[in-house]
């Protein structure tokens, strides 16, 4: 074992020789699949208490080493409590154990809950828009019927879409200050699928990509798929700070980085337009590539200028139709840099070939007949209604949130820990989702809670959620009895 190669990874040699000593003394390796024994040791350690949620593991090389098995074993054991949920790997920092309850609260776990809409739960948790105000579909639908023209949306269409359908999706994109021409523009199966296409297209495995220290969980678990490297950039109350993304180009050999710049998720800031062209600057002097996800943009009453306008040849423009219309309806639009649409057609083709045009044509038509506007508009205006009886109800001085905003985000006081705070809330049939999964570093110092104003059914569940969570607010966490 080379303990001195693993303290340069700022791990203590005592804190090797432990960890090691833990492993091999739960790892019990007979015949069989050897990954497998391997993987029920670091559960059996985990469950014993003897490893914490936030250890580091051995680099898997050493770990093969002081076990005597090949690298290949170790890397499926890691994989294989990843995929329980118990670990998560982070490129160039290594493998971290994360525990079954920060498990329970990522994105993937929530939205595939079984009791997900089981009575009396008031969801706090997903992005979901307020259900205000819902297109009629059965009258789209019906519409759909009488067109002749929908054979033709059976067969195999272009992998970017439609032309007619590009060409609603600028003019679309040009009510929000995003000029972009019908043939930069692909049709997406939803925001994420662009997010999907813009890394896998801009990035290669191995590379860093600057984010915020608090983020949207859809594009670390993007990070873990592609193998990209997260580096997280601190901001101020505007947002990511120029000066430090400049530093953090030289010094950690940056090649893109992620913004949020509208209602960001999950800290709820709006960038000022101050701040998005000194970002731009830094950005354009830089050669980084930009992936600005605007998924709220048009949220906001007073539209914002996209950072991406004002940079286009660097610049992946990302905004969908799910936060504003219908979450249902996978439609989303991806803006290619100039010169970037070849790579953007290969990378969908290699994902779903090409999205479907029938939803496609839907969200044409509710664009071209003003249903689309109108209904966000009217979805806005709900989503202030809500969040004044949420804020109105719950009273906290460290709840932030804006108008049109379709989540709030809750600092909590201390002694509170975001999952203490996330358990004790579901404990009381209220799901809310821990700082924890938003993070991006090593050492979380913030203690706060994401709250979604849409899931709920009405508005009186926003209140009763609400008044839980100020009575929890109220009283001290319970004290957990220690492990002897």
């Amino acid at each position: 074992m080379n303990a001195k190669r693993y303290s340069t990874r700022n791990v203590s040699v005592n804190r090797y020789i432990v960890m090691m000593t833990i492993l091999r003394r739960h790892i019990v390796l007979t015949t069989g699949r050897k990954y497998r024994q391997i993987a029920a040791g670091i559960q059996s350690a985990l469950a014993g208490g003897e490893l914490r949620p936030g250890d580091r593991l051995p680099p898997q090389r050493e770990l093969a080493d002081a076990l005597g098995v090949t690298l290949g074993t170790v890397t499926r054991a890691y994989r294989e409590i990843d995929r329980l949920g118990l670990a998560r790997g982070e490129i160039g920092r290594g493998t971290y154990l994360i525990g079954r309850e920060e498990h329970d609260f990522t994105l993937q776990a929530l939205h595939n809950r079984v009791d997900r809409d089981a009575a009396g739960i008031v969801r706090f948790d997903l992005n979901f828009p307020v259900p205000d105000g819902e297109p009629d579909l059965a009258a789209m639908l019906a519409g759909l019927g009488r067109d002749r023209r929908v054979a033709e949306m059976l067969s195999y269409q272009p992998t970017a879409g439609m032309a007619e359908h590009r060409r609603a999706a600028s003019r679309w994109l040009g009510h929000f200050r995003m000029p972009a021409a019908p043939e930069r523009i692909a049709i997406t199966t939803g925001a994420q699928h662009a997010l999907f296409t813009a890394l896998a297209c801009s990035l290669k495995p191995g590379d860093a990509l600057a984010v915020d220290p608090y983020t949207y969980p859809g594009i670390i678990n993007l990070a873990r798929v592609l193998h990209l490297r997260l580096v997280p950039v601190e901001g101020d109350g505007e947002g990511m700070r120029p000066d430090l993304l400049e530093k953090a180009v030289a010094a950690q050999r940056l090649q893109g980085v992620y913004l949020i710049p509208t209602l960001h998720n999950p800290t709820t800031i709006t960038m000022a337009e101050g701040r998005r062209r000194e970002l731009a600057g830094v950005i354009g002097r830089s050669g980084l590539r930009l992936i600005e996800d605007d998924v709220y943009g048009g949220m906001e009453d007073q539209g914002r200028l996209p950072v991406a306008a004002l940079i286009p040849g660097l610049s992946y423009y990302v905004s969908n139709l799910s936060k504003s219309v219908a979450p249902g309806l996978r439609v989303g639009f991806l803006v290619a840099p100039e010169g970037g649409m070849q790579a953007v057609e290969e990378a969908m083709a290699a994902s779903i070939w090409v999205n479907p045009p029938l939803v496609a044509e839907i969200a044409r038509r509710w664009i071209d007949d003003g249903t689309a506007m109108r209904t966000l508009a009217g979805k806005r205006e709900a989503a202030n209604r809500r969040m004044r009886l949420l804020a109105g109800t719950l009273r906290a001085d460290g709840l932030a949130y804006r108008p049109g905003g379709l989540h709030a985000w809750l600092r909590l006081p201390p002694p509170w820990t975001s999952e203490a705070f996330a358990r004790e809330a579901l404990q009381r049939r209220v799901q809310v989702v821990p700082s924890a999964s938003f993070f991006t570093g090593t050492h979380q110092d913030l203690q706060a809670v994401r709250i979604c104003i849409g899931p709920p059914d009405s508005d009186e569940e926003i209140v009763r959620g609400a008044s839980i969570l100020a009575d929890i607010l109220a009283s001290p966490p319970r004290r957990e009895t220690p492990i002897m």
